[in-house]
């Protein structure tokens, strides 16, 4: 009677091809681009010394010149390695938070990660414009402030689309200050001249007293 393992060996084998492995893409560092897509991590001080914003700016969407990578039409999840201490996180608009990392099949509760899900998964197409990009804002309190300093957390990303079969990202990726705004040297020279417009009234109206 022949034996049935290496079948059964065969179609294991075949499964675990199938499923999505974890890219370990470019380097560690402010800036990390797998498969054509860059992603960047910034991050905003607030009022209160144990809350900082955040925004995952991702960029280059679709603009691979190998076609295996493009077809995605958004992301179903995506996690970041915690913080030294205890932490909670507000999850972006249209996300819900949950601790734990991801695998192939989203958030999964496991590992010392925070994750957000999509509320909604996205459809596996249409696929999103070539060369688009994509933000998602959430917040990260702390139990003490200075795990800020030293966060650089493992990133993790799971996306949907046409090839349905994006290798999951898994890197550091370590926060970048927020940029200050832009202040609009036209607006400054208004505010000025109201100023000093103001100052010539004042001292006017004291002359004439």
């Amino acid at each position: 009677m022949k034996s049935k393992l290496p079948g059964l060996a065969a179609i294991a084998a075949s499964c675990v091809a199938a499923l999505p492995a974890y890219a370990v893409c470019g380097s560690p560092g402010t800036t990390v681009t797998c498969e054509g897509v860059s992603y960047q991590l910034f991050e905003t001080q607030t009022a209160n010394p144990l809350q900082d914003d955040f925004t995952l700016s991702i960029t280059g969407i679709n603009s691979s010149s190998t076609a295996a990578y493009d077809g995605r039409s958004g992301v179903q999840s995506f996690a970041f390695g915690s913080l030294a201490d205890p932490s909670t996180a507000i999850a972006p608009s249209g996300f819900t938070f949950e601790g734990g990392g991801l695998n192939a099949n989203g958030c999964n509760g496991n590992g010392n990660f925070f994750c957000f899900y999509a509320n909604t998964t996205p459809a596996d197409a249409p696929a999103l414009p070539t060369d688009s990009s994509l933000t998602y804002n959430f917040s990260i309190t702390a139990s003490n402030a200075a795990d800020f300093l030293s966060w650089q957390p493992a990133f993790k990303i799971n996306w949907v689309g046409s090839q349905n079969n994006y290798d999951l990202v898994s890197q550091t990726l370590i926060p970048s200050p927020s940029a200050a705004p832009e202040i609009d040297p036209d607006a400054g020279t208004a505010a000025l001249t109201l100023l000093f417009g103001g100052i010539a009234a004042l001292r006017g109206r004291r002359r004439k007293a």
